[in-house]
């Protein structure tokens, strides 16, 4: 189901409740952090381009890149508002503001992130089992604007 979302990038006045949803997915989904806090919010986003996902004045999600290289460093939804194409609206919005195609690290064990992924386009682009936790590197490559 797609609900009426607004994307738009981050005010100050959003931090906390970024903070929050950061926190709260990474509580229920991330065992390989260990004591996840509030303040992981800004220290994580630090110098990236941040927008949110809307939905009656409700901010329902977030991603965070690095403009410079289409690095999706976060992208997260409120457990709440997940499989409800929020992620989806999100990946669209950071493609449209990306001048290359996008990439990103997922955790090898974030099983649902992989399949999240691999449903909006994004391949294997390299596998680093070495590093704790082993993660792969993606990359959505552009599509074609010919019609």
């Amino acid at each position: 189901m797609r609900v009426a979302i607004t994307i738009r990038s981050m005010k100050n006045e959003d931090q906390e409740r970024l903070a929050a949803i950061y926190l709260s997915a990474r509580q229920q989904s991330f065992k390989w952090v260990a004591s996840p806090e509030l303040a992981d919010f800004a220290r994580d986003s630090r110098g990236e381009s941040v927008i949110v996902a809307v939905q009656d004045d409700i901010i329902v999600g977030f991603a965070s890149m690095n403009r410079l290289l289409a690095f999706v460093h976060l992208l997260f939804i409120d457990p709440e508002w997940q499989h409800q194409g929020v992620g989806h609206q999100l990946i669209q919005e950071l493609e449209k503001r990306a001048k290359r195609p996008l990439t990103l690290k997922c955790v090898t064990e974030n099983k649902a992130a992989l399949a999240f992924y691999e449903h909006e386009g994004f391949k294997l682009l390299r596998e680093n089992r070495f590093a704790t936790p082993a993660n792969n590197t993606l990359i959505k490559p552009k599509t074609s604007d010919a019609s």
